[in-house]
């Protein structure tokens, strides 16, 4: 049960491309052994991430009983990646926190990369709002996907909502294999990943939690190292980059609360600042 302290578990997954009956069976006995109030999994862990045409028959109408989420009715909280199939048809590659093997909160990727490897914008459609919500014990949460995370004004704009803790999916390639990580991790990119998790965990005064992805698919290796950052932009649990695993920590929203003193960055906001010249900004580009 989520409290003011509570364990929170990161599920690095490799799922079995286009089988989510399976991927749906090993991500639930995992986080029902975790001994974890919440588990974390990475985007698209129900059904892989290169799923091309195939998006729209792997979606799943969330309302509908009778699926594989419902192999997450004894499971602790679990924020699963997988395809959301709308009521209007379109697939999108969403997350779910699942209570009981019910959807209680969704989160649509904002962001569809369509660059280098990246072809998303082809087979998905895209969110159209951001939310936080309650996670708990006095909890505020909200969700990124993968390349929503580079895009740091959704991380203010869940930060305005007053989030506790960032929980954040990826499924990123891995890349820069020679020269590597300064972490020790195979990959540069990994760099990249752990120095926004832990900018964003400091500017705000939050957890970041990033649930990477590993395997293969295709030509594709994915990067792993997943994290759980602390308040203080310290890193306090780490995964390696080439294996399934899950890590496991303790969250408080009493560090959360030691973290924002003596700074107050939050209070000192001021969004309608940011609205009137972001209006500016808009009004003078066209």
């Amino acid at each position: 049960m989520i409290g003011r302290r509570f364990r929170l578990a990161i599920h690095q997954f490799a799922p079995a491309l286009l089988d989510p009956a399976a991927n749906a069976s090993r991500i639930a006995e995992s986080a029902t052994g975790s001994g974890a109030d919440l588990v974390l999994t990475p985007e698209l862990a129900l059904t892989g991430y290169d799923v091309g045409d195939a998006a729209t028959s792997l979606g799943i109408r969330l309302e509908v009983p009778g699926t594989v989420l419902d192999d997450f009715e004894r499971a602790p909280d679990t924020v699963l990646g997988l395809i959301e199939l709308g009521d209007d048809g379109i697939p999108y590659n969403a997350a779910v926190l699942l209570r009981e093997g019910r959807v209680v909160f969704r989160h649509r990727k904002l962001y569809l990369p369509t660059y280098g490897m990246f072809y998303e914008g082809r087979f998905f459609g895209r969110g159209s709002r951001i939310d936080a919500f309650e996670l708990g014990g006095g909890w505020r949460a909200g969700i990124l996907i993968c390349e929503d995370f580079w895009h740091p004004g959704l991380a203010y704009l869940l930060a305005a909502r007053e989030i506790h803790i960032l929980l954040v999916q990826a499924a990123p390639a891995g890349r820069g294999v020679w020269e590597g990580g300064e972490s020790g991790a195979r990959f540069a990119t990994n760099d990249a990943w752990e120095r926004i998790a832990r900018t964003t965990a400091q500017l705000y005064g939050i957890y970041v939690a990033l649930a990477n992805r590993v395997g293969t698919e295709g030509g594709v290796v994915f990067g792993g190292s997943s994290l759980l950052v602390g308040p203080t932009g310290d890193v306090l649990a780490r995964a390696p980059d080439d294996e399934e695993t899950v890590i496991t920590a303790t969250v408080s929203l009493d560090e959360v609360e030691r973290a924002r003193r003596p700074f107050a960055h939050l209070r000192d906001e001021d969004p309608w600042f940011m609205v009137r010249e972001l209006t500016r900004c808009l009004e003078t580009a066209s």
